[in-house]
């Protein structure tokens, strides 16, 4: 799924790195890779967030296997915005449009992702999330064109 449309207007995002399996044997740390998600949103005019249980998250999973000998191997990289969405089954006339009400019928959904997978090392997966990132940022500056004076 690629909602680009859902990425208009969007204020800020929180950026949540999680590794699966066992990354750290083949040298993974989800430090490098939070700075390099942060800093591609933030050259890009897209406000990261922190701590806000209300913020949209974006959210870097990346699995990995690799060999022990040469700690290259197989990952995966998945890149998810969840944000607040409104539960249309869950609308009705009788809904008020207050914060309370709405807040009964919202969830978190994801509404955009794209997914990668490779053969490499560290390196070769913290390019791969970079190429994500850009695709997403792509997205959000197609529905969020920067203002422009005459």
């Amino acid at each position: 799924m690629n909602g680009r449309d859902t990425l208009k207007d969007l204020p800020c995002v929180e950026v949540v790195v999680q590794f699966r399996s066992r990354a750290g044997e083949a040298g993974f740390s989800e430090q490098p890779f939070q700075t390099d998600v942060e800093l591609k949103l933030r050259m890009a005019g897209i406000r990261v967030a922190t701590g806000d249980v209300d913020s949209p998250w974006l959210y870097v999973n990346v699995n990995a296997l690799h060999r022990e000998t040469d700690r290259l191997g197989a990952y995966s990289v998945s890149l998810e915005l969840i944000q607040h969405a409104l539960l249309r089954s869950q609308l009705g006339s009788d809904v008020s449009s207050s914060e309370h009400a709405l807040a009964k019928i919202t969830t978190r959904a994801t509404t955009w992702s794209a997914r990668v997978l490779g053969f490499g090392d560290v390196a070769d997966a913290r390019d791969a999330v970079r190429d994500l990132v850009n695709d997403f940022v792509n997205d959000w500056l197609a529905v969020n064109p920067p203002n422009r004076t005459a």
